[in-house]
């Protein structure tokens, strides 16, 4: 019992270690990041109004979810060496294996929102479905898609390691860093008496929230790597 709470942590600090000491897979991060958070900034403050609007909008629908990949294919790939250079090839193997999640959640969501009775429940395994259902059953199959070239035939593998007590504790211990912290900041208000530093209070507020995004998505996906390290066929 003590070793399922003891090797996740354990696998968090390993992740974070390796991922401060690879300045490699830093620089790629945050640039990825820093990328993503751009085309996103530019998605919801275009309008639609102009043909050069309408074209950026285009391009920031395809060019975000391929920077969203990348970065988790540093994310999974970080902690067994440097980060591959053939991102491409990574990403597109990302895509594919993320479909059939994406599928199955936007069914489940759909078939509890019909069910009318016991609101409190079918609430309840909606957040469970989206926020960790999915998202841990993404994360093994994308360090599934990283390792292994005949990914059908450890389906039932990655079922089981995604829900594997070691991989919820890792997500859980992630989730306190990359979404409760986060969501404490901004929520957070601290009152200044001049204007000039409660905007610059905002702006440290907003900063230290998605590095601590960054830094726990990272940690925790290259935490449940680490854990899954050997358990898929190495890829041919």
């Amino acid at each position: 019992m003590r070793q399922i709470f003891l090797q996740p942590v354990s696998a968090m600090f390993s992740a974070a270690r390796l991922f401060f000491k690879s300045r490699r897979a830093m620089a790629l991060t945050l640039g990825a990041y820093a990328c993503l958070l751009t085309v996103v900034y530019l998605f919801v403050s275009t309008r639609e109004a102009t043909i050069p609007q309408l074209f950026l909008t285009m391009v920031v629908v395809v060019v975000a979810p391929v920077l969203f990949f990348a970065l988790q294919a540093i994310s999974v790939s970080y902690t067994h060496g440097p980060p591959s250079t053939d991102l491409v090839r990574r990403c597109l193997r990302l895509m594919a294996v993320t479909v059939p999640v994406i599928g199955i959640t936007v069914v489940g969501v759909y078939g509890l929102s019909k069910v009318d009775s016991l609101l409190t429940l079918t609430t309840t395994l909606r957040y469970l479905l989206i926020g960790v259902v999915a998202p841990l059953l993404a994360i093994q199959l994308w360090v599934a898609a990283g390792s292994s070239g005949r990914l059908l035939s450890n389906v039932r593998k990655v079922a089981v390691k995604a829900f594997a007590p070691q991989s919820v504790v890792v997500y859980v211990c992630g989730f306190l860093i990359f979404a409760i912290v986060p969501y404490v900041l901004i929520t957070k208000k601290i009152g200044a008496e001049r204007a000039w530093l409660e905007f610059a209070l905002l702006m440290a507020r907003l900063t230290a929230s998605a590095l601590f995004i960054l830094l726990g998505w990272v940690t925790t996906v290259g935490a449940i790597s680490i854990l899954s390290r050997g358990s898929y066929s190495s890829e041919t």
